[in-house]
């Protein structure tokens, strides 16, 4: 049977002496450890979050300029289109008038040449007379 007596005593405090030892060799320590260990993960949250924010915010900065630069692109785009237009319009009127000066030009060269043709025709043309009559009569005119 159990019988209450001193080693029961020597038995309670042993197993208090062994609870201080391991509180203050194993227990203590682990429990350090882990709350390190926490405060660790949660400043690695923290971190996380707050460059989470950074980077959605020079996300937002990107896409800002991104669409800044392609509204600059279009507006530069549509003013160089006109400027091209605008050019297109002098070279074109630029041409035509130099054709028109050419067909002008070219005109009066051939009214020169029928008027030319003209006047020589005309002084043949008593002898071209004389000789058609001549051979639609088949006598000589003279």
């Amino acid at each position: 049977m159990i019988s209450i007596d001193y080693s029961l005593l020597i038995q309670i405090a042993n197993f208090l002496i062994l609870m201080i030892a391991l509180n203050v060799l194993l227990y203590r320590p682990i429990r350090e450890m882990i709350r390190q260990r926490k405060e660790k993960f949660a400043g690695f949250e923290s971190d996380i979050q707050s460059l989470s924010s950074r980077a959605s915010e020079s996300a937002g900065r990107i896409e800002a300029k991104v669409v800044e630069a392609r509204r600059d692109g279009f507006l530069k785009k549509d003013e160089l289109k006109g400027l091209g237009q605008v050019e297109e319009k002098k070279i074109l009127a630029l041409a035509a008038e130099k054709a028109e000066a050419e067909v002008e030009k070219i005109r009066l060269q051939i009214t020169g040449e029928i008027d030319v043709a003209r006047q020589a025709l005309k002084a043949d043309l008593d002898a071209f007379s004389r000789e058609l009559a001549q051979k639609v009569l088949g006598r000589s005119l003279s």
